[in-house]
């Protein structure tokens, strides 16, 4: 009876294994950056786009209250 459950179990979590892979191709690594390019160009290339998006943020004009009720 317990080898029984051990392999229902089993194919169970199997099933579970295979549905989390979402499809890609086996040769797919997922990698995202493209071939030849060295860690460090990418991440002054990641840097320079948080700098970027960080001039889009507006400067706070008040003190912000988290215990204040309404306006």
């Amino acid at each position: 009876m317990r080898l029984v459950l051990i392999a229902a179990a089993a194919v169970m979590l199997s099933g579970q294994v295979h549905a989390q892979g979402r499809g890609r191709p086996s040769g797919d690594t997922g990698a995202s950056q493209p071939q030849g390019e060295d860690r460090q160009k990418r991440m002054a290339r990641e840097e320079a786009a948080a700098r970027a998006a960080m001039k889009n943020v507006p400067d706070s004009k008040e003190k912000y209250d988290p215990w204040k009720i309404g306006k």
